[in-house]
């Protein structure tokens, strides 16, 4: 029996765990390498041969692209659910018409077990269940049998709603092999992924230097609206709840994340990070929207101090959804290129950093607080930057643009 081979390089392995769903003999298990990140690992006493692995792996096969068909700024009219959603709440308003025919929906949420919060693909069937899958994740979620259950889902003929990064949509696809009318597919636009291993620690470090434990983490909160600010809640020694908000380029792992230094090796060569998409709804922030209409007014229902969504519509299935739901948005059409030109990832994959290999050398040697003490050390200016820019009102900073735009646009030019 010829061995199988899943990789050769790292580079062809985004850790979908399509291959470990798909083995028949519960072979294959997604075991983490010395930075955290997830690989498959094949017990040779259990593998068959059978191959059903390698064929569902979306590197060596490749799943359908779609051409966006239409694009939308949009918010939700649900002033309650916009407040709880990173950006303009545009998936619980999707999920949320999904479960009122009685599907269900697929997707991350950050579940509490041993005392850790582990980002994990769960599923729901009830619609006060949509906020455990709300918010941004900056880290990899376990998939677990996650694909299995959908496909149970499936056979059983229930709507299925799966929301994640483009590669698990595509692992997803790679692992049911055809296409069921029932499922429908959401991607967010992904930059890449942290291991879980970084970021255990990094909640396990800032829970102690806060003096407790955290038990829940917001990666986009919105007290200060649309943008990059931590909160999280946390026990104290003494079981008290408290919480703590903080400027998220002032954490290490959210800077190093931003500036895309951390994540594992395929994101940048990412074969989903393109025009062609691999779901049937793209989701994601509408950065720069003032930029690209600078007449729209936000009395007019979209405000980047309350969250916009960029909805991308790449399929007749999504559009169907999208024919349903938009009338609970605040919408104005717009076009891949705006939105493209303020989300890398819809033209091409994150940079590669060489920040990356010193990065993971110092968390290998000296764990999450070494990765603080470089940061500190080496990144000084960066952190008075985002100090002194976290301190100042977002609408003065707005208002500063808006003057010195109108000054440069009134001064007279020689000829």
């Amino acid at each position: 029996m010829d061995k199988i081979v899943l990789f050769h390089d790292k580079k062809e392995c985004c850790g979908c765990g399509a291959c470990m769903n798909a083995c028949p003999k519960s072979a294959i298990r997604m075991a983490e390498d010395e930075h955290g990140f997830v690989y498959p690992q094949i017990n040779e006493e259990l593998c068959i041969g059978c191959g059903a692995c390698a064929k569902a792996c979306l590197y060596q096969n490749r799943p359908d692209f779609h051409s966006v068909q239409s694009v939308y700024a949009a918010a939700t009219k649900d002033d309650a659910v916009l407040k709880q959603s990173a950006s303009g709440g545009a998936f619980p308003v999707f999920a949320g018409e999904v479960l009122n025919h009685g599907g269900v929906v697929y997707g991350c949420a950050s579940v509490s077990e041993n005392g850790t919060l582990e980002p994990r693909h769960i599923r729901i069937d009830k619609a006060e269940e949509i906020p455990l899958l709300q918010g941004s994740k900056y880290v990899q979620s376990e998939i677990g049998d996650a694909y299995q259950k959908v496909k149970q889902d499936l056979l059983l003929e229930k709507d299925v709603l799966f929301t994640g990064t483009p590669c698990q949509i595509a692992g997803l696809k790679q692992y049911l092999k055809k296409d069921y009318d029932h499922l429908l597919t959401a991607e967010i636009i992904c930059h890449g992924v942290p291991s879980q291993r970084l970021f255990q620690e990094f909640l396990d470090f800032y829970g102690k230097k806060l003096g407790g434990r955290i038990t829940e983490i917001y990666f986009r909160d919105k007290t200060k609206g649309q943008g990059m600010f931590f909160r999280c809640v946390y026990e104290d020694s003494a079981g008290n709840k408290k919480e703590k908000s903080i400027n998220g380029y002032l954490l290490a792992y959210m800077f190093f994340f931003l500036k895309s230094y951390t994540y594992r090796i395929n994101c940048y060569s990412c074969p989903f990070a393109q025009p062609q998409r691999t779901a049937d709804i793209t989701l994601g922030d509408y950065w720069g929207f003032h930029e690209e209409y600078p007449q729209y007014r936000e009395s007019q229902g979209l405000s980047n101090s309350k969250g916009i969504s960029c909805i991308l519509i790449n399929s007749e299935k999504g559009k169907k959804i999208w024919d349903a739901c938009q009338d609970r948005f605040i919408v104005l059409p717009s076009a891949f290129d705006k939105v493209a030109r303020h989300n890398d990832q819809l033209k091409k994959p994150s940079v590669y950093n060489s920040q990356r290999e010193i990065l993971l050398q110092v968390f290998e040697k000296e764990g999450y607080a070494g990765i603080e003490r470089y940061f500190q050390a080496h990144f000084k200016k960066d952190i008075v930057k985002h100090a002194v820019s976290g301190a100042v009102p977002k609408d003065f900073k707005r208002l500063v643009k808006k003057m010195i735009g109108h000054l440069s646009h009134s001064e007279p030019h020689e000829g």
